[in-house]
């Protein structure tokens, strides 16, 4: 879902929230693939046969992949919400996540993937976050 689809639907706060609870579920999950990599390690012994030996490698490798994903979404998920969360400041009055999205435009350069046009609910002002 893109970010200006998610902040509309659900509010600025609870966009990053979820952002930050999904961020820190792949953490979780990082750190049990790799106490599993850590585990087929400590149990991989070359006297078993080829086949067992080739399933403990492939339960490893794959642990391993799945510790790498997770820590590469978990800090893209982390970057992308602080980002936007020390943008999400009306520079004119200093109210936190108090705007409401008048436009969003694509622009793949960014951290967040899109720019983010706002206007303040308490004061009305305009700024943009990119």
């Amino acid at each position: 879902m893109r970010l200006d689809d998610a902040i509309r639907r659900d509010g600025f706060r609870r966009w990053y929230e979820r952002q930050l609870y999904e961020g820190h579920a792949y953490l979780v999950t990082g750190f049990l693939a790799l106490i599993m990599m850590a585990i087929v390690l400590e149990v991989i012994s070359f006297r078993d046969s080829a086949a067992g030996l080739f399933a403990l490698v492939a339960i490893g490798a794959a642990g391993g992949a799945l510790c790498v994903f997770a820590w590469r979404r978990f800090t893209a998920l982390l970057a992308r919400a602080e980002y936007v969360a020390e943008r999400a400041v009306c520079p004119a009055c200093r109210v936190y996540a108090k705007f409401t999205i008048e436009r969003a435009d694509d622009a793949p350069e960014s951290v967040c993937g899109c720019t983010l046009a706002v206007r303040c609910r308490s004061c009305g002002h305009a700024w943009t976050i990119a």
